[in-house]
């Protein structure tokens, strides 16, 4: 049926006001009248329809009041959500369905002394007034069924969201009656409207865990496909909100922390996280792939859900234990702990407050423990919190101590678990002391020799002593004491490596000449190819320690190598000889080396581009990829120009190696090299757009 224009301005005339003397259709559409004003008018509205409706079952009209009772919701069918008469409606009649419920199925105590015949009498009409509930329930459901399928979108979602919130009244029904009302659901989750696609889906929502065993279309795998691939994010949203938390479907409601909509990955953090509980529940990875979702995302909403998050709802189910929350981290291999206490420290200012450094925890650093003060001294200097750090933290001298103490491990077998956990440890207090002011000179002094006493062990990992280069530089007062240090520091490896070699030479030339003489067997040659093959082995250990030392300590050079001779030094000796070697890791990072050089001066950038070139044409993946990005940084560091000297290298070729790059078969690390050094290039603006479509363009990769 239309309603008139009026009703868009005001509540639906269904009917004329009549006096309660009227016929039965005119009471019911008085009362559907006047619910259209208030809602709290609907108690008082739902009684008065039920006295209406158990006269009418007396009076033996109940078909005539189901009848004028759907005549009166079909009314407010078709009419748009957007008219607030309309929803006024809408829940009447589902506070008037709960209602006859509770009346139909209210268990009244009754007097002690009333007899079996009273009992007997209650129970009747209590049997009665359920049957009346029911058959009018049935009526409408089926109703609203046939309304899923019309053609009105504002028919099919109003009947949409009548059956939905109905399921909540709903006792014991039909089985091919439930049956419909799923299958009607089912069908509407293919609606060309999102607005009626929600409502299915709440719908759906609170039939899970109805399904049978051998059910082909169970509920819960119809809404994991809809919060995968629906379109709309209020859609995807509503699954989220009402999709059941179980194991089979956290992977799938989790992923959405990636959802295209900000909405949707902040409900993530600020609803369904907290649903589920404790965060221990989840695994290492996931809880890796939450924060590490939700703290880089673009949205600073999002960002700040996810700080508060891990802030006070993690930190509270860990029972406000810091340590402990990092240890469900796994710091050791984590990608974002640090962000993530970072995000803590700038949000729980009672928690700095609350920190400690006392000797005891230097003396029994874990490695939650020098994490914990690593990102704070990062905190504090980010936050030009010096006083802080100075009140917190031991004097310089002190931690040059423990920087002794906890290197001992360096003396024994790389072996074990342990020996894994005080290389953190001491990586950590490395990139500690980066933050660190030397001011003091005695403190100073004491790391200066500390560092370079840990730079000279032969067996130091790169991961630490990349950060004790940076921290050598700090302590440096020079740049060229710095340099000459670490010239010292690479002479003191090679001729310890050296006499090491040496000895060992001898030792098993006694060994072969005494085999040579008593057994006469092949058994000594098969002793020599070993001990060569290890002479060999530490021989490249040497080298690449040697050359990651130089590396690190050109890093930190901001002078031209014209002004050192220390320099000049260490790329004669030790880096061309590398970049000619015959081992490959040897090779590239004897290249890695000369590129950096080259970015110190410009002449030697001019002269050794020809270098780079031929190991991007003649090298390996993994040296090309080395070549490819050296080139890039010389081309950043000191212009186009470079490319225009004589012998025609210029911008074209550089644009060929690219193309190179790009067309590569297969995802490899030479493409991703391309793509960065053409999106370096493009920013510095030594490329142009038409140039880099061209080659788009000319190998039809769109």
């Amino acid at each position: 049926m239309e309603l008139d224009s009026m009703l868009v301005k005001q509540p639906m005339n269904l009917q004329k006001p009549i006096s309660s003397g009227l016929a039965l259709s005119a009471q019911i559409a008085q009362i559907f009248q006047d619910c259209q004003y208030s809602i709290s008018t609907h108690k008082k509205l739902s009684v008065k329809l039920w006295n209406i409706h158990k006269q009418s079952c007396v009076a033996d009209r109940q078909t005539e009041f189901q009848k004028t009772f759907l005549a009166m919701v079909n009314r407010v069918l078709p009419v748009k959500k957007t008219e607030p008469a309309s929803e006024r409606v809408a829940k009447y009649v589902l506070t008037y369905i709960e209602y006859i419920y509770n009346q139909g199925g209210r268990n009244e105590d009754g007097d002690g002394d009333l007899d079996m015949d009273m009992d007997m009498d209650m129970d009747k009409e209590q049997n009665a007034e359920h049957a009346i509930a029911m058959d009018l329930v049935e009526a409408l459901v089926r109703n609203l069924i046939r309304g899923l399928v019309t053609k009105s979108k504002a028919v099919r979602y109003r009947s949409c969201q009548l059956l939905s919130s109905l399921i909540l009244s709903l006792g014991e029904i039909d089985d091919e009656l439930f049956q419909e009302i799923r299958s009607g659901f089912y069908h509407r989750l293919h609606d060309k409207e999102s607005s009626v696609r929600v409502q299915a889906v709440i719908g759906l929502a609170r039939l899970q865990g109805s399904d049978e065993e051998d059910e082909e279309e169970p509920v819960e795998e119809q809404l994991i496909r809809l919060i995968q691939h629906d379109p709309k994010a209020e859609v995807r949203r509503t699954v989220l909100l009402n999709l059941e938390k179980n194991n089979a479907t956290i992977p799938y409601i989790l992923e959405r922390a990636r959802d295209v909509d900000a909405i949707t990955r902040r409900s993530i953090f600020n609803r369904t996280l907290p649903d589920i509980g404790d965060f221990r529940l989840l695994s290492i990875g996931m809880r890796e792939k939450l924060l590490s979702w939700g703290l880089n995302d673009r949205d600073e909403i999002v960002r700040s859900a996810t700080s508060k998050l891990f802030s006070y709802q993690w930190l509270e189910h860990t029972g406000g234990d810091l340590l402990e929350l990092l240890e469900r981290l796994d710091i050791m291999n984590s990608e974002i702990a640090d962000k993530a206490l970072m995000a803590l420290f700038n949000s729980r200012w009672d928690i700095i407050e609350s920190l400690n450094f006392p000797p005891e925890f230097w003396n029994n650093l874990t490695t939650e423990t020098i994490f914990l003060a690593r990102i704070f001294a990062a905190y504090c200097v980010e936050e030009r919190k010096s006083e802080l750090l100075e009140d917190k933290f031991p004097e310089v001298s002190k931690l040059a101590t423990y920087i002794q103490q906890y290197s001992e491990f360096l003396n024994s077998e790389p072996a074990d678990e342990i020996y894994d956990e005080q290389e953190f440890i001491l990586e950590q207090l490395m990139l500690t002391c980066t933050f660190l002011d030397f001011s003091d000179e005695i403190g100073r002094r004491q790391m200066f020799e500390k560092t370079r006493a840990l730079l000279s062990k032969e067996n130091l990992p790169e991961s630490i002593s990349k950060h004790a280069v940076d921290v050598f530089r700090m302590v440096s007062i020079r740049e060229k004491d710095f340099c000459e240090v670490i010239n010292e520091i690479i002479i003191d490896l090679y001729d310890n490596g050296d006499e090491e070699a040496s000895r060992d030479d001898s030792f098993h030339s006694a060994v072969s000449s005494v085999s040579e003489e008593e057994r006469h067997t092949d058994s000594s040659s098969v002793s020599m190819n070993s001990e060569e093959t290890k002479k060999t082995l530490h021989d490249i250990k040497i080298n690449l320690k040697c050359l990651h030392l130089t590396q690190c300590a050109l890093e930190n050079v901001e002078g031209t190598l014209k002004d050192s001779i220390t320099l000049s030094s260490m790329l004669d000796t030790l880096v061309r000889p590398a970049v000619r070697s015959h081992e490959a890791p040897i090779r590239e990072r004897g290249l890695h080396c000369l590129g950096l050089f080259c970015l110190l001066d410009k002449d030697l950038a001019r002269d050794n581009i020809f270098v780079f070139l031929h190991c991007y044409n003649k090298g390996h993946e993994s040296l090309k990829t080395e070549a490819l990005h050296v080139i890039t940084d010389i081309l950043l560091s000191h212009g186009e120009e470079i490319l225009e000297a004589e012998n025609g290298i210029g911008l074209p070729m550089m644009m060929k190696l690219l193309e190179r790059g790009l067309t590569v078969d297969g995802a490899s690390l030479l493409q991703i090299a391309a793509v960065q050094s053409t999106t370096k290039l493009l920013l510095a603006d030594i490329l142009h757009d038409d140039e880099v479509c061209l080659i788009y363009e000319k190998n039809n990769m769109y």
